[in-house]
């Protein structure tokens, strides 16, 4: 199967045996292992085993467990660490919950709905993600002027 990596280093495909596939809906999900893995330009080629109709999987995701997961640098972050925190400005003021975190064209994303339910967007850059801290699930913001608005 060819794989687009979210991964900075193709050999993790190497390194890794058993992996969980998670359908594009997040409904279904799949066991697997990874026979062979291959880098083909900038995507990877993945050999799982007993999986022969690469197109049952189109758009599937593949996930690892939390215990594989590699070491990160101070102020890295997964993707999926950033969903569910808060957004609180410099004032002490919420501004919203993270309820997604994704690559955009620009860089990683954060969709935020406020308390009345509307979302906005969020650049996680340094400039205005000030601060993150996992253990009181918040994110200190300098959010630009107008951002949260409809």
């Amino acid at each position: 199967m060819s794989v687009e990596p979210w991964t900075n280093s193709f050999e993790r495909f190497q390194q890794l045996s058993n992996v969980i596939l998670v359908s594009p809906d997040e409904s279904q999900t799949r066991d697997a292992t990874i026979e062979s893995a291959r880098p083909h330009g900038d995507r990877a080629l993945l050999k799982f085993a007993g999986i022969t109709d690469d197109d049952a999987l189109r758009q599937w995701t593949i996930e690892i467990p939390e215990e594989k997961a590699r070491r990160r640098d101070k102020n890295e972050f997964f993707l999926h660490d950033l969903v569910g925190l808060r957004l609180v400005d410099k004032d002490g003021r919420d501004r919203g919950e993270t309820v997604e975190a994704y690559e955009g064209g620009g860089g990683v994303l954060l969709n935020v709905r406020r308390s009345d339910g509307k979302k906005y967007e969020v650049p996680f850059a340094e400039s205005i993600c000030l601060e993150v801290d996992l253990p009181k699930k918040r994110i200190l913001v300098d959010l630009p002027e107008g951002i949260d608005e409809d």
